[in-house]
């Protein structure tokens, strides 16, 4: 979901010049991920075909998230409770392995920003997980493909960098996709779930921009967090108990499998691949989710949906890769 690609990892699901290619970028931690660039080491072939795959398998298991929580016979405050609870473990887990033992020392790296960072997790996540309950698992996932441009205003707004023209005409037409698809779910009782998913790729977008500004932050850490708060704030409001086995299945496979390792190879896939070229992979969740959505739950996408995801998969290539190109009007200068 999103979160991301905390990228980061987990993450990305990714902003021109310095803004979509690095806002969206995570900085190296002890996993060894990187968003500083490419890994320079083998052939550049090799490596644009290992990110590929990074990001391609990424993406088709955070693409589970939203099909698993519809398919979860219980509330959205009870898939979100269990959740944190399944991703909890399985990050302490991570921690402790690739600091060898030693988890305290992605504290000691993060600081305590790692707390906020994980508090705008939990948003984002608990906005994600209730908005599918609300709504279809299309428009949810049309809308979160907008979320590297809604990451490019916060950056202008938070830290200042700049959005040329292309940028910002990427980011018209991509509300304008929004727009067409939330429009859609006028009087038909899914807005608050469309809204949701904007409130989503807003902590999403945040999140990315505490990461800009501390690329030593570990993304691990800030997901075990992000877990735990989640899990405590969904207490209150969920039914704990007594549901179906398979259902704790389901929210177990999304928390400690799924989740972690489709969050993990996306923000790996950006020791091989710029953030911007990454990024372009985002559609594979938007049609395999809604492919998966279709097929499981029946939930055929409206013309209007699929008008909205042609215009916000327009944008994203039209601001993130398109306006890669050295342009004087729309990059900063070096360094």
């Amino acid at each position: 979901m999103v979160g991301a690609a905390q990228r980061g990892p987990e993450r990305g699901p990714a902003l021109a010049s310095k803004s979509l290619s690095e806002t969206a970028e995570p900085a190296r931690d002890r996993t060894g991920i990187s968003a500083a660039g490419p890994v320079r080491a083998g052939s550049a072939a090799n490596r644009r075909i290992i990110g590929a795959v990074l990001a391609a398998g990424g993406l088709l298991a955070i693409s589970t998230d939203s099909v698993i929580t519809r398919a979860a016979d219980a509330d959205g405050w009870d898939v979100a409770f269990w959740y944190g609870v399944f991703t909890t473990p399985a990050m302490v887990a991570a921690l402790f392995a690739t600091e060898r033992g030693r988890p305290r020392r992605a504290w000691d790296r993060s600081g305590p920003i790692v707390v906020v960072s994980g508090l705008l997790q939990m948003v984002s996540t608990l906005a994600f997980i209730l908005a599918v309950k609300n709504t279809t698992v299309a428009n949810v996932v049309v809308i979160i493909a907008a979320a590297p441009l809604v990451t490019a205003i916060l950056a202008w707004v938070l830290l200042g960098e700049r959005v040329g023209l292309r940028l910002a005409s990427a980011i018209a037409l991509a509300f304008a996709g929004i727009v067409v698809v939330v429009s859609g779910s006028l009087g038909g009782g899914g807005l608050v779930g469309d809204l949701l998913a904007v409130v989503a790729i807003v902590g999403f977008g945040l999140n990315l921009v505490v990461w800009r500004r501390h690329p030593d932050l570990s993304r691990t850490l800030v997901v075990a967090i992000g877990g735990v708060a989640t899990s405590l704030v969904a207490a209150w409001p969920a039914q704990i108990l007594g549901h179906s086995a398979r259902t704790y299945l389901l929210v177990a496979l999304m928390g400690a499998v799924f989740g972690p390792v489709g969050r993990i190879s996306l923000a790996s896939a950006t020791r091989y691949l710029p953030a911007a070229e990454v990024s372009l992979f985002a559609p594979i969740e938007t049609v395999s989710a809604t492919a998966m959505a279709w097929a499981f739950f029946g939930e055929r996408p409206t013309v209007r949906v699929m008008i909205g995801a042609v215009v916000i998969t327009t944008a994203v290539v039209w601001g993130s890769v398109l306006g890669r190109d050295p342009d004087p009007a729309t990059h900063d200068p070096p360094g």
